[in-house]
């Protein structure tokens, strides 16, 4: 049923009552350029030309556009998007136009306003009686059956679910359009996951969303999210075989759509525990240099590799009339570059591979600001210009009166042809036919298998597409409790599985590991044991992830069906890998197939059996004791001891095996033995705990890099005197050492008394306590150790009016003039604390986010992020407490967890324990970023430091 709602308003306004609009800054330091100017001065390829369809006052901060079938251009405006501290700017409206260029001179004619009566508004689409509106939450439609443009009545809400996140809001739900099947595709980040439905879904039947692409079926009233991940996809189409590729800003930029894929991003970990790697990019390049940081790519310098990281909007070229060399190219608006990249889409393996081809389309005009690039019905290409002088469309203002539309010709104007976009039917011959057919309901299942033979693989990828259309997919945690499959899937699972061993075409195998997340768990197996039989495709970067993918849920419901798949069928070691993991991972509750898994291990070739050990090892880790499998004493005695003697160490020890403690113990105290083997083997003694530990790491504690491990091996024992001893030694400890000697010495009340008896007496410099181990101390709830803490560190203000009043006192300080007087390689060695979470230039921590490319230029929002980092804190980012059985107290960022074990990342590791060895876990509103990280410096380290970070580039 479809819901109706009025919008925010509750009667669509008439143009002339659209408010006047308000920039909330202004930088001038780079003027707006004319658009005529601009397009002028725009570099294009000999006999390309550029006109200025549309500028402002016409069209303003235009952020999506879509043609209808009359060849007009429909242009999303965005109003209400705000400075970071608003968000979003709801006493403005946005707006949706019509343009139309009747002479075809490059030139719009006539302008119409749609409706101005809608808010948060990232995009819009054309079709099926009326115009589709992304307002996240909301996805809208606006009838008008009549076509007259005038809107039959109030939007109605479709769907809803996309959320709006309050600490990264420039991720959220965009980029609607038809795809060629018939159905209404989107994107969203990864920083606004969703639970999709209808309106008055219960949650429970929801569509979770973690970032990537998500579709919709009008008709059907059906969503389904195809894959996961990415950081923020802001442009997709599809090539001339009806294969969707889309565009990425901060990581990779390039992306095949593989239903059932859970791709890479740049922070946070995947929502299905299952899920062990995620895809990456399919380009081969980047855009910048990646050893710099995505970041450093501003003002020219990665102009040579493509001009920067920030891709926006994207277009697969099918038109005839520019030169065949750009025929079935897709392009890509960089940001910082100005310009547009170009990639050539070419199979490799199962799927494709991106090659970067020369950029074209440079812009001169400073405030350039790419958004949207689409062919127009012509066959020559548009471009949306936003209009800024910011990244984010905030960090240096928000401009609401300026916005272009640029028409890129080339050759002699012509006459409009039919519209080309998958809507109007990409592609030819066979596939264009299929496609109309799928979308007039003239297709049958009977039809569709009899193309699984056809001689073109693009035809049987799609037969195959179409056949399971309506098979519910997947969603991020496992199959719908409501999913209903239709009868005729038992007559095509045959031809499925008879289509995997016997297909000659990677593609199609690729199609039907994504086929998998279609079907009951239950008949999974048949399917992906053809498949994971393909030797040919052991290091392919896409397919084991994506067959391992629909196994997941096998590991509970059938772990019998996995072990059968290792034994007898699986010739990809990765795959194999992360099936022995889940296998291993539930052998608590299941040791019998742990038993099962070992024992077919024993008849594996050496890789597949390596495989299987490195899947055990990863499914332990953090585990104390794990049931010793019956067959591990042949397995460990193997050849496989000979090639992983680590690892086989490693498991033996959680199997309870004495000898290997042993052994384990006397490689962590040979003085003649590798440094690197010794860490490794001592690190295993301490998660083993035998009686001797303490002693162990004790005798270890004067050996460089060997005795960080060794406090953290102490930390398990509630004894003062270690805490003491630790902080007596701390200053003969190497520095390279000392974070996990600080690190052990707040994680206990006791020990944390030591350190700062020592800290009073002079012994251990007060700045070697960071705010972060501040904080931790202040964890424990000790009034006298706060007392103490606070007489010699300082306080750790939590009110937002402390905050404020901070903000304000360094911005008066730290004066333009006083920060040229900085030292800056001063303020690059007090940056090393930030560098324990952070990376700047390629180096540094993976905690937190990348300072690289953040707004770093600007001081208002680096005190803003260095004093008040809760302001708004990232899910990804929110520090977790752990209080742990033994005493302990642990602060961090859960980095990943199962229903057995939990990896917290902290200052200086990953540490990983079992759950029933926390007795409480509390998760702060606060940053894993502490907010008094300036406490401990005086005014010219904290010019020097805020010198450094606002500095372009690294200095000595």
């Amino acid at each position: 049923m479809r819901h109706l709602i009025l919008l925010l308003l509750t009667t669509f306004a008439a143009a002339d009552d659209f408010p006047a609009l308000r920039n909330s800054e202004t930088d001038l330091s780079k003027p707006l350029m004319p658009a005529e100017e601009a397009a002028a001065k725009m570099k294009v390829p000999p006999g390309f030309r550029v006109n200025v369809f549309a500028a402002e006052p016409e069209v303003q901060n235009p952020i999506a556009m879509a043609w209808d079938t009359r060849g007009r251009m429909w242009v999303a405006e965005n109003f209400t998007y705000a400075e970071h501290k608003v968000r979003f700017d709801l006493s403005h409206r946005d707006r949706v136009l019509i343009f139309e260029d009747k002479d075809n001179d490059g030139r719009a004619d006539s302008r119409k306003v749609f409706t101005d009566a809608v808010q948060m508004l990232t995009s819009v689409e054309v079709g099926r009686g009326g115009v589709w509106l992304m307002c996240p939450p909301q996805l809208l439609f606006v009838p008008d059956a009549n076509g007259d443009d005038l809107p039959d009545g109030p939007p109605q809400v479709m769907l809803d679910g996309f959320t709006v996140a309050k600490d990264n809001y420039h991720n959220f739900a965009n980029g609607l359009r038809w795809g060629p099947d018939g159905w209404l595709y989107g994107r969203c980040g990864h920083s606004c996951p969703g639970s999709l439905g209808t309106p008055g879904t219960p949650d429970d039947l929801r569509i979770p969303l973690d970032g990537g692409i998500w579709r919709y079926h009008p008709e059907r009233i059906v969503v389904e999210v195809l894959c996961h991940g990415t950081t923020n996809p802001w442009g997709h189409d599809w090539d001339a075989n009806g294969e969707l590729f889309f565009i990425n800003t901060v990581n990779g930029h390039l992306w095949h759509l593989m239903p059932g894929a859970h791709l890479k991003e740049s922070f946070g970990q995947s929502q299905n525990p299952g899920v062990y790697e995620r895809l990456d990019t399919i380009a081969d390049h980047y855009h910048y240099d990646t050893a710099k940081g995505w970041g450093n790519s501003r003002d020219g310098k990665a102009n040579d590799l493509g001009g920067g990281h920030s891709h926006i909007g994207m277009m697969i070229y099918h038109g005839d009339t520019w030169p065949a060399e750009y025929r079935g190219k897709l392009f890509t608006l960089n940001q910082h570059g100005r310009r547009a990249n170009v990639e050539r889409l070419e199979r490799a393996g199962c799927g494709y591979v991106g090659k970067r081809e020369p950029d074209v389309f440079f812009a001169a005009d400073p405030w350039f600001r790419g958004i949207e690039i689409n062919t127009g019905p012509d066959g020559n290409a548009y471009l949306l210009d936003w209009s800024d002088t910011g990244e984010c469309h905030d960090n240096t203002g928000v401009h609401r009166t300026s916005g272009r539309i640029y028409k890129v010709s080339y050759g002699e104007p012509r006459k409009p042809g039919p519209c080309i976009t998958p809507r109007c039917m990409i592609g030819d011959g066979k596939l264009q036919q299929l496609w109309r057919d799928y979308q007039a309901g003239k297709t049958t299942p009977e039809s569709l298998r009899a193309l699984f033979t056809h001689s073109d693989e693009h035809v049987r990828v799609w037969a195959i597409r179409l056949l399971t259309d309506a098979w519910p997919l997947d969603t991020l945690l496992g199959p719908r409790k409501d999913a209903v499959y239709p009868n005729d899937r038992s007559e095509t699972l045959p031809l499925l599985v008879n289509q995997a061993q016997t297909d000659e075409s990677s593609l199609v195998h690729l199609v039907l590991a994504s086929t998998l997340q279609r079907l009951p768990v239950r008949e999974r197996s048949e399917l992906a044991g053809s498949l994971v039989a393909h030797a040919e495709h052991a290091s392919d970067p896409n397919l084991p992830a994506l067959i391992w993918y629909g196994l997941i849920p096998l590991a509970r419901e059938q772990p019998e069906k996995l072990i059968s798949l290792i034994a007898t069928n699986s010739r990809l070691p990765l795959t194999t890998r992360w099936m022995a993991r889940s296998l291993a991972s539930l052998s608590d509750k299941k040791p019998e197939a742990l038993h099962g898994l070992t024992q077919i291990a024993l008849q594996l070739e050496p890789e597949l059996q390596d495989s299987v050990l490195r899947g055990l090892s990863e499914a332990f880790k953090g585990w104390r004791k794990a049931p010793k499998p019956a067959a591990w004493d042949k397995l460990s005695a193997s050849d496989a001891a000979k090639r992983q003697p680590e690892l086989v160490r490693e498991l033996s020890t959680v199997f309870g095996d004495g000898r290997a403690v042993e052994e384990i113990r006397k490689i962590a105290q040979d003085g003649k033995a590798d440094m690197m083997t010794r860490e490794a083997a001592l690190r295993t003694f301490i998660e083993a705990r035998p009686p001797d530990l303490r002693a162990v790491c004790e005798s270890l504690l004067g050996v460089r890099t060997l005795a960080g491990p060794a406090a953290r091996g102490l930390a398990q024992f509630d004894d003062p005197a270690i805490g003491a001893r630790l902080a007596k030694d701390y200053r003969n400890f190497h520095p390279v050492d000392r974070p996990a000697v600080m690190e052990t010495l707040v994680s206990r009340a006791t020990f944390a008394a030591a350190l700062l008896e020592r800290v009073a007496a002079g012994q251990i410099p007060r700045t070697d306590i960071s705010a972060f181990h501040a904080r931790q101390i202040r964890n424990f709830n000790d009034a006298a150790l706060t007392k103490q803490l606070t007489a010699l560190w300082g306080d750790l203000r939590d009110t937002a009016a402390d905050k404020a009043k901070a903000i304000a006192d360094w911005k008066t300080k730290l004066t333009p003039a006083v920060l040229a007087k900085a030292n800056l390689s001063q303020g690059r060695a007090l940056y090393a604390t930030c560098a324990a979470c952070h990376t700047l230039y390629g180096e540094g921590g993976k905690t937190g986010p990348d300072l690289t490319g953040s707004g770093r230029a600007n001081l208002d929002y680096l005190l803003e992020n260095i004093l008040d980092p809760s302001a708004v804190v990232p899910a990804d980012m929110r520090l977790s407490i752990l209080r742990l059985n033994d005493g302990r107290t642990l602060s961090g960022i859960i980095a990943a967890q199962n229903d057995r074990t939990l990896t917290l990342r902290t200052l200086t590791e990953e540490v990983t324990v079992e759950k029933s060895a926390i007795t409480k876990q509390e998760l702060s509103p606060l940053s894993m970023m502490p907010d008094a990280l300036l406490q401990p410096l005086n005014e010219t380290q904290v010019r020097d430091l805020i010198a450094y970070l606002m500095h372009p580039a690294q200095v000595k």
